[in-house]
């Protein structure tokens, strides 16, 4: 009885191999299903401005996926120190630090002037929605894209001044002068702040916020992307541009619904 018991399940067994190894004979290679799905490649592109008083200045439209330089715009004329940049998916938006500094909103195609808010210094833009948010030594200013004042928020952690800021949909981010926690998070809502430390962290000037990364630019002109929640570092990526880079901010096409 045991013996035969043996033999049924053997067979049982082999006839099920058979199967399978034909099912599998008749699958093309295409339809194999693999655990481990070849990730598609994200594409890295910044606008990065970069000081006049420097090897060629401008805002660049930089590939960081293909280290490439797609475009180069010039300065607007009455822009002496520019260090705030930010991109909206229509126009570009750039200021400084100079005496009589305006805010200007550019083409971002041929650099072209679309409009001026004057009177206005900063180290820091961010655009969310139809308002500009810039920094004002330890304040940060939410006007309208015409220059009215909405509201002043005074930050609990900045250092002497504020030298870049970033803006998701719910939390705004700024840079403060300290290597150890450079990065605050500031919750729009509540105004609660909370302090990132990056890792490996080699001086952080530039700051933006995109694809759930915090990214800034070291002193050695290299892109550094770090996790957005954790601040842990991800990688580092040399660039080709040349002179002092003030500002970076993402490229993103406006979808036209």
């Amino acid at each position: 009885m045991k013996l035969t018991k043996t033999i049924f399940t053997l067979l049982i067994l082999s006839i099920l191999a058979t199967s399978c190894n034909r099912y599998l004979e008749d699958l093309d290679e295409g339809d194999l299903v693999t655990e481990t799905e070849e990730e598609e490649e994200i594409e890295y592109k910044w606008w990065i401005l970069t000081h006049r008083s420097y090897a060629k200045p401008g805002i660049y439209l930089y590939n960081e996926t293909t280290s490439t330089i797609e475009l180069k715009l010039d300065l607007p004329k009455g822009l002496e120190s520019p260090h705030a940049l930010a991109f909206d998916g229509e126009s570009l938006w750039v200021g400084g630090v100079g005496e009589d500094e305006s805010i200007y909103q550019l083409n971002p195609e041929n650099g072209a002037i679309i409009s001026e808010i004057p009177n206005i210094k900063t180290e820091g833009i961010a655009v969310l929605d139809e308002f500009i948010y810039y920094s004002d030594y330890k304040n940060i200013k939410k006007i309208d894209k015409n220059g009215v004042l909405i509201e002043t928020i005074a930050t609990k952690n900045s250092s002497y001044n504020i030298p870049d800021i970033a803006i998701d949909d719910t939390n705004l981010y700024y840079l403060r002068y300290s290597e150890n926690e450079p990065v605050v998070k500031l919750r729009l809502s509540s105004r609660e702040e909370n302090k990132i430390a990056l890792s490996e962290s080699t001086g952080t000037y530039c700051l933006t916020v995109a694809k759930n990364e915090i990214i800034t630019i070291n002193p050695f002109n290299e892109i550094v992307h770090f996790n957005l929640r954790t601040g842990e570092f991800i990688l580092n990526s040399p660039t080709i541009m040349e002179g002092w880079a003030t500002a970076i901010a993402p490229y993103e096409e406006k979808v036209e619904l």
